[in-house]
């Protein structure tokens, strides 16, 4: 009996304990001119898709990334991949288009396509 009671008590002071700590909601801050989280976060997406894109062609315009047929479609193709995440998005952002899915499905595709030209880049272009 003593041993029932123990276990109860340990359950309701653990659960207690675990109500009481449970983590606070707090309203997401979205940043300037973002129309709710999902445009800030294709943006965020998009930037960093935009970043290493300018980074690979930079290396690749100055020669530090060989020339190679895998290399040029791997960039042709992440380039023609953010260009189409980057115009869903506009729309979106626009208020001209509600197809998220359509945009999400594009930016995935864009950072995907990035990643691929990083691999490639990183294999020496084979």
């Amino acid at each position: 009996m003593t041993r029932r009671i123990t276990i109860a008590s340990a359950c309701l002071l653990l659960t207690t304990l675990l109500v009481g700590c449970a983590h606070k909601i707090t309203p997401t801050t979205l940043p300037p001119g973002a129309i709710n989280v999902l445009d800030a976060q294709t943006y965020i997406d998009l930037m960093g898709a935009q970043a290493a894109l300018k980074a690979v062609k930079a290396d690749y315009a100055s020669g530090k990334i060989p020339n190679t047929p895998a290399t040029k479609l791997a960039l042709n193709s992440a380039i023609e991949a953010y260009n189409t995440a980057e115009a869903s998005w506009q729309a979106v952002h626009a208020g001209k288009s509600g197809d998220t899915a359509g945009m999400q499905k594009s930016v995935t595709a864009a950072v995907q396509a990035v990643a691929q030209l990083i691999t490639t880049v990183s294999h020496g272009g084979a």
